[in-house]
C-alpha cells in the first residue's frame, strides 16, 4: 500500500540503510536478490521537483559472478597537455542556435516534392548544416589542433588507423570456408547418396556440394539439401 511504501522509504532514509529483497519480475521468471536503494525527493530553487521519492532496484550478482578484474594502468595527461586541449576546444566553440540547423532529411523530402511539382529533372542540392564544418574549424583552430597533436601523440601517429589483429575473424572465416571446400572435394557424393550416408555430413559440406554440383534445393535445412542431392543422382 501507499502508507507502507511511504513508511519504508522514510525509515530507510532516516537510518541510511538499503533493503535486501527477493524480486520476481513476472510470473514465469525466477526470483532474484535485489537491493532497494532509497531516494529522497528533491526540489530546486523554483520549487520544481528534480528528484522523485522512491527506490532504485539494483540486481545483486550471485557468488560465482564475482571475479577480479585487472585494469591496465592508463597514462595520465600532463598539465601542459590539458591546457592545449582546453585551448583547442575554446577555439572551436560557437554560439549555438537550433534555428540555424534544418533537418536535412526533411529538406531533401521537400526539395523532391518541389522538383516533382515544377517538373524539374532533378531536385536542388540540400546543404547539410549538421555536418562538421571542417574548413571553418581548421581556419579557427588549426594551429591549436596541431599544437595539441604534437603535445599528445607520437610522431607519425594516425588517429584513423586501426591495428589489425593477427588471425582475426576474417582469417578464421576464410580458413573455415577453405576447410569445408576441401572436405566436399574429397567425397564421392554419388556413392554417399546411394549408401545413405549423406546424413553424416555437416550442413556446411552439404551446401558446398549443392553449390559445386549446381543443384537447386528447396531450402537450406539439412533434410532439404539431402533430398535435393538424392533427386539429382536419382537415388
Amino acid at each position: 500500500s501507499t502508507t507502507l511504501f511511504t513508511a519504508l522509504l522514510k525509515k530507510s532514509l532516516e537510518r541510511d540503510v538499503t533493503a535486501i529483497c527477493k524480486y520476481i519480475s513476472s510470473k514465469n521468471f525466477p526470483p532474484r536478490f535485489v537491493a532497494l536503494v532509497p531516494q529522497e525527493e528533491e526540489f530546486d530553487k523554483q520549487n520544481v521537483q528534480i528528484s522523485p521519492p522512491g527506490f532504485h532496484v539494483i540486481y545483486l550478482p550471485f557468488a560465482d559472478d564475482f571475479r577480479k578484474v585487472k585494469f591496465e594502468e592508463q597514462p595520465k595527461a600532463g598539465s601542459e597537455q590539458v591546457e592545449k586541449a582546453k585551448e583547442m576546444i575554446k577555439k572551436m566553440k560557437f554560439t549555438f542556435n537550433s534555428e540555424n540547423f534544418e533537418n536535412p532529411s526533411l529538406q531533401k523530402y521537400w526539395r523532391n516534392i518541389e522538383a516533382l511539382a515544377l517538373d524539374r529533372t532533378a531536385p536542388e542540392e540540400v546543404e547539410d548544416f549538421t555536418l562538421p564544418d571542417d574548413e571553418r574549424m581548421l581556419k579557427r583552430a588549426g594551429e591549436a589542433i596541431d599544437n595539441f597533436k604534437d603535445m599528445v601523440f607520437p610522431s607519425g601517429y594516425e588517429p584513423g588507423a586501426k591495428k589489425r589483429k593477427a588471425g582475426g575473424a576474417t582469417g578464421n572465416a576464410a580458413a573455415k570456408k577453405a576447410k569445408t571446400a576441401d572436405a566436399s572435394a574429397s567425397i564421392d557424393v554419388k556413392k554417399e547418396a546411394e549408401e545413405g550416408r549423406l546424413g553424416k555430413l555437416t550442413v556446411a559440406v552439404l551446401k558446398e556440394i549443392v553449390k559445386k554440383e549446381k543443384i537447386t534445393a528447396s531450402g537450406t535445412k539439412k533434410a532439404d539439401l539431402i533430398d535435393a542431392i538424392n533427386d539429382h543422382f536419382g537415388v
